[in-house]
């Protein structure tokens, strides 16, 4: 039986305590007697902090340890803050045995670890999880049925636009693909030196759900072994619809096939772009470049494919416990504190993310940073959000960039959508397919 992959995020109120509550017990009181003789929160733990903790939210994350290590006599929080190459530098450490106690890890990064055995269990049955973190970011914390870390922060991307473009022609923001490419088209016509669509060829997250949104799905588990789908005619048509945006109706730059997101906000900021999808992140860089721009620009949920949904990625990171920290007691402890919304809330809202805990996400939905118009688009489709496969294998399909070079294959006439796909599917189960 064919098992898709698929968890939309569902709000509803929980409490920071429960979340405490949830990871002591998950964790068990016989594992924090590991971390030393008495199980007590005292001594040093170290803590590393990878992306997306960067220069401007480092102060709060050094006062949110001094805070704890106060709060709590004895327990001493040593911080290092990783750099770009986080990922190799926390392999590193599990192959050489030298892991910190807690790490804020990419969420995509949790199923590998965990299958490295290096991860400390969280909980063995998620669905006790339900409830307290969004079910997106829980299901992004799994491998084979068991929890390994705790869902920190998420991100999601949406529609920004051009707001006084759209208005000018008499346009609403788009609900469909559909409508982004009628919606594309019109605007590049009407303002000469704008592209209509801000295409980012070179990084799958932005458009790799499109999938979902065309009604098929990216690997699905047959008989206990995960097979790819990416060659479904579903996945085929929504690679074949997006490429086209670039290569039949030109309405990026030809570049663009290459484009990060930094390319498309560039261009976006400098006025050469009428749309494109984007997270919160990409809104702040465009904004940062052209300050002037924001009465300009407006935001809002993605455009659903023929499958009837919108559905996009959840982003973002997760707190995880390696296995071989000795002060398990004063680890969990400091992770619970984290987890609290008053610490929470202030590190996310510095990254432009929205906070994993319900509770937090709702706050931040209805009176914090994400209730302006502005950022309100993207608490809004944060409960259309999936994990990628849950394999602990699935950062050899990224490592590989095969996703990426499908895409480009197709965007530059290499092959054809049939068969680049075809491709893509035999790399994918060459990844994943004994899982």
């Amino acid at each position: 039986m064919q098992r898709p992959w698929k968890s939309a995020l569902k709000v509803i109120t929980a409490t920071s305590a429960a979340a405490a509550l949830m990871l002591a017990s998950a964790c068990g009181s016989d594992d924090a007697a590991e971390g030393n003789a008495t199980g007590e929160v005292t001594g040093p733990i170290d803590v590393w902090m990878g992306d997306p903790i960067g220069a401007a939210q480092q102060p709060t994350i050094v006062q949110l340890a001094k805070d704890y290590e106060t709060a709590h006599p004895g327990t001493k929080v040593n911080l290092r803050f990783l750099g770009a190459d986080a990922h190799k530098t926390y392999l590193t450490s599990i192959a050489g045995g030298t892991v910190p106690c807690v790490a804020l890890i990419g969420n995509t990064w949790s199923p590998e670890f965990a299958g490295l055995q290096a991860l400390e269990p969280i909980a063995q049955d998620p669905a006790s999880m339900k409830g307290v973190y969004t079910q997106s970011m829980i299901d992004s914390t799994v491998l084979d049925g068991v929890s390994y870390a705790v869902p920190y922060d998420t991100g999601v991307r949406a529609l920004i636009y051009r707001k006084d473009l759209f208005d000018k022609a008499g346009l609403a923001a788009p609900k469909t693909w559909d409508e982004v490419l009628s919606s594309a088209t019109k605007v590049q016509q009407d303002n000469p030196g704008v592209n209509g669509f801000g295409i980012i060829g070179g990084n799958q997250w932005y458009w790799l759900p499109m999938i979902w949104n065309w009604g098929g799905e990216i690997a699905v588990q047959e008989g206990g072994a995960w097979k790819a789908k990416v060659d479904s005619p579903e996945a085929v048509a929504a690679f074949t619809f997006y490429a086209d945006l670039l290569t039949k109706h030109k309405l990026a730059p030809e570049g663009a096939a290459t484009w990060q997101g930094a390319d498309a906000s560039k261009a976006f900021a400098l006025g050469q772009i009428g749309m494109m999808v984007g997270g919160s992140w990409d809104l702040k860089t465009i904004l940062a470049q052209n300050p002037g721009m924001e009465q300009q620009l407006a935001t809002a949920p993605l455009p659903a494919g023929p499958g009837g949904n919108n559905d996009t990625f959840a982003g973002g990171s997760n707190l995880a416990i390696f296995k071989g920290c000795d002060n398990k007691a004063t680890a969990k402890s400091f992770v619970d504190f984290l987890m609290k919304t008053e610490n929470l809330v202030p590190v996310t809202t510095k990254i432009g993310l929205l906070p994993a805990t319900v509770d937090a996400l709702e706050k931040e939905r209805t009176s914090g940073s994400f209730s302006t118009p502005l950022l309100r688009a993207y608490a809004e489709q944060a409960p259309n959000t999936r994990s990628i496969p849950p394999v602990a294998t699935w950062g050899k399909v990224e490592g590989t960039g095969a996703i990426v070079n499908a895409m480009q294959a197709i965007m530059n006439g290499q092959k054809t959508p049939e068969a680049a796909m075809q491709e893509l599917a035999s790399q994918i189960d060459a990844a994943i397919g004994q899982q």
